[in-house]
């Protein structure tokens, strides 16, 4: 058994979750990393806003080609820094339909499932990568203030509750009002009552944990990229 210590260690790869309403500019997102450098992951099929942009990109339709993705991942026939899948929520949909066509016991196939999108996760996180996830927003209500909390959105609650703990940065995009009153991008990275986000940040000797985020960033997400390893 080796020890090691965590005093040297950087953490050279980051693992996105990112939720949003519709229209919000999560697939746009792909637009602001190196096209040399990514591969996007086509679930949903909704291209028209990176149409005339230098996106690589395969397409993902059932979960046998997933597999087949990851493993080529795994084996570097594939060796992109960044891989985009959009979106995780239409992927759990996808194999969830999969599942029930095998059983007809309604939890089976939702347990199924989500082992299945959980074990998706583990293994592209661990590659030498960068791994983004796109999600739809979707609604939860805070048990204890009955309030109701935005985040992702996925084929059954048990992918809602456990898949953000995977993630070393949980964003939302928004579209909020500047100054003058005018629609503005930007990305949520800050928790607040209505949002459940937040990022993994390295450890400050002096200050304990750092925030190298502003509550609301640029849509960019190189540049949030940088800010997190800097």
């Amino acid at each position: 058994m080796e020890i090691t210590n965590t005093k040297t260690g950087v953490n050279k790869n980051i693992s996105y979750l990112i939720s949003g309403g519709s229209k919000t500019g999560k697939t746009v997102l792909a637009t602001t990393i190196p096209s040399n450098e990514l591969l996007f992951g086509n679930v949903e099929n909704n291209l028209a806003s990176i149409y005339g942009a230098d996106v690589n990109k395969v397409d993902i339709f059932d979960y046998k080609t997933m597999i087949q993705v990851v493993e080529e991942l795994e084996q570097k026939k594939l060796t992109p820094k960044w891989f985009f899948l959009d979106s995780g929520t239409e992927l759990s949909k996808k194999i969830l339909r999969e599942e029930q066509q095998k059983t007809k016991d309604g939890r089976a196939a939702y347990g199924e499932m989500a082992q299945k999108v959980s074990d998706i996760v583990r293994r592209l996180k661990v590659l030498p990568l960068n791994f983004v996830m796109i999600a739809q927003q979707g609604q939860v209500k805070d048990e204890i203030t009955g309030g109701i909390i935005f985040g992702s959105s996925f084929a059954g609650q048990m992918l809602e509750k456990d898949l953000p703990y995977m993630f070393d940065a949980v964003l939302a995009t928004r579209i909020i009002k500047n100054d003058n009153g005018e629609d503005r991008h930007v990305i949520q990275c800050h928790p607040c009552p209505q949002f459940s986000v937040g990022v993994r940040t390295k450890f400050d000797p002096e200050k304990g944990m750092t925030k190298p985020l502003s509550g609301f960033e640029n849509p960019n997400l190189s540049d949030i990229h940088a800010k997190i390893l800097n």
